[in-house]
């Protein structure tokens, strides 16, 4: 399960930015200090869930699960692939680069070796986007 911060429960505590090891909580707000978090960040740890004391955070079922369900490095195909968790990503298509096992560097799994799968918040890509030029 992915995460997301309830706006209307959030009091701006804190404790959730503070616990999260990837910075994927901002502010949204100066003024009231509510957080949000940036699904391309989040590894989906958890961490924040558990530090909230308002239980302000809670899944997001349009995204799919970093390193969980719905994500193909899961697969015994894929064993020892690591994800870059959208520190790095393609300039050309857009996804989080990986780095095959034995490899050196990170690379596109779709643009650099051709791969048919590829992380599946891509897919997210173009909604995050267009909601955040209406903005």
């Amino acid at each position: 399960m992915s995460f997301k911060v309830l706006q209307d429960r959030c009091i701006g505590c804190g404790a959730c930015d503070y616990s999260c090891h990837t910075d994927a909580l901002t502010k949204t707000d100066s003024f009231l200090g509510l957080f949000e978090i940036d699904p391309y960040t989040c590894d989906d740890c958890g961490v924040c869930v558990r530090k909230c004391p308002e239980d302000a955070i809670a899944v997001d079922a349009l995204w799919p699960v970093c390193h969980g369900h719905g994500c193909p490095l899961q697969s015994t195909r894929l064993a020892g692939t690591e994800c870059a968790i959208w520190q790095s990503r393609c300039p050309t298509c857009g996804t989080t680069l990986w780095r095959d096992a034995g490899s050196d560097g990170f690379g596109c799994p779709k643009c650099d070796r051709g791969r048919k799968v590829f992380c599946p918040k891509t897919r997210m890509l173009s909604v995050v986007d267009a909601s955040v030029a209406h903005d």
